[in-house]
């Protein structure tokens, strides 16, 4: 019964996450906490977004793996790899690589209880696509304050972030510097080890994604 209620939990938030109509962030995502010394995480998720950068008005999907891992210490890098495309006005995009990184920092750990946490989250992603000859380059960087309360199988969190997006080649050369933005999200374990992600957007950037993701 758990496992049919988390699926159509999941099938809700893909249908949020479809009609979302403009985004500018770079999603958390899962874990939204960091991990035990030793343990390792991957997880999956697809993004459709809008983007106003400048005087352009970009179209997005990406197909994003992240694998994070517990340096200890309370600090947890992670990677993202996957693909994104980017339409705008006439540019048609092709699908292509996009890479990034980041760091998972805790600023303050409270032991029993409600297991808050604050954390610092900064990261990267540079992605590309191509249409005909024409080549375009987009870099986004977010810096994000957050804090997260932890409950059973059911870790929820929230938090303010600022981004920083640049978008170039082809004649185009925009950049939105220090956009702010509130956000909030939830990671459901299942059981221990797999997990959902659904995380939103609002006040100046509106998104929601979704992602799936198991815990090593």
């Amino acid at each position: 019964m758990k496992k049919i209620l988390a699926f159509f939990v999941a099938l809700a938030a893909l249908g949020v996450f479809g009609s979302v109509q403009e985004a500018r962030a770079l999603s958390i995502g899962a874990p939204a906490r960091t991990l035990e010394r030793g343990d390792f995480s991957l997880s999956g998720a697809v993004g459709y977004t809008k983007l106003d950068i400048g005087n352009e008005n970009v179209k997005s999907k990406s197909f994003l793996l992240k694998g994070a891992f517990a340096s200890g210490d309370g600090v947890m890098p992670y990677l993202k790899l996957g693909f994104a495309d980017m339409k705008e006005g006439s540019f048609k995009g092709s699908l292509d690589f996009a890479f990034g990184g980041g760091v998972l920092l805790d600023l303050l750990s409270q032991e029993g209880g409600s297991g808050f946490k604050a954390s610092l989250d900064a990261q990267i992603l540079w992605s590309g696509s191509s249409d005909g000859g024409v080549n375009r380059d987009m870099t986004e960087g977010q810096l994000s304050l957050l804090g997260s309360v932890r409950t059973g199988g059911t870790n929820a969190y929230a938090g303010i972030s600022s981004s920083f997006i640049d978008l170039s080649g082809g004649g185009v050369n925009e950049s939105e510097n220090g956009q702010g933005h509130l956000f909030f999200g939830m990671d459901y374990y299942m059981d221990y080890n797999f997990y959902f992600n659904a995380e939103a957007h609002l006040f100046g950037q509106d998104m929601v994604s979704v992602g799936v993701g198991y815990q090593f």
